[in-house]
């Protein structure tokens, strides 16, 4: 009796260690078929480096300051020297009925109008709804960032 007792418990003890074994197998083979997209990966670490790094957009009092660009630094000397990429970089910052442009890396920056041809470029486009510092004053603003690369 014992012996049949102890038979039906390894048969149990099988099954769900089996089952245990299926759903790693399971999970990890889900996780095999992700791709990550190196165009994707690289603007969205550009996109943060523009908004979160104080060498580039972000405002900076005691601390820097998440959400908030500092208006002084929204030039074409600033972001380029902040950013170092071949990508095309295109900023449009709108705010009171203002909108301000600047193009990094031009050659491509400005094929913006081209990225319906999603063989030739990889275009990714983001908005931010940030606050804009102007001389302590803090407006509303839009920031829309396009990042352009050839495939």
């Amino acid at each position: 009796m014992d012996i049949a007792k102890e038979s039906v418990y390894w048969i149990f003890r099988i099954i769900i260690i089996g089952l245990a074994l299926l759903f790693v197998i399971l999970i990890l083979g889900s996780m095999m078929d992700y791709e990550v997209d190196s165009n994707d990966l690289e603007s969205y670490v550009i996109r943060n480096k523009i908004i979160l790094d104080k060498d580039c957009l972000a405002y900076e009092g005691y601390r820097t300051e998440l959400g908030i660009i500092d208006a002084n630094k929204f030039n074409k000397n600033n972001i380029a020297s902040c950013l170092n990429t071949k990508k095309g970089i295109a900023l449009n910052l709108t705010y009171d009925g203002y909108s301000e442009t600047i193009l990094i890396n031009e050659d491509l920056a400005d094929k913006i109008d081209f990225c319906f041809d999603e063989e030739t470029f990889s275009c990714i486009r983001k908005g931010y709804n940030l606050i804009l510092n102007d001389n302590l004053q803090e407006i509303p603003a839009r920031l829309i960032i396009d990042t352009i690369a050839l495939k």
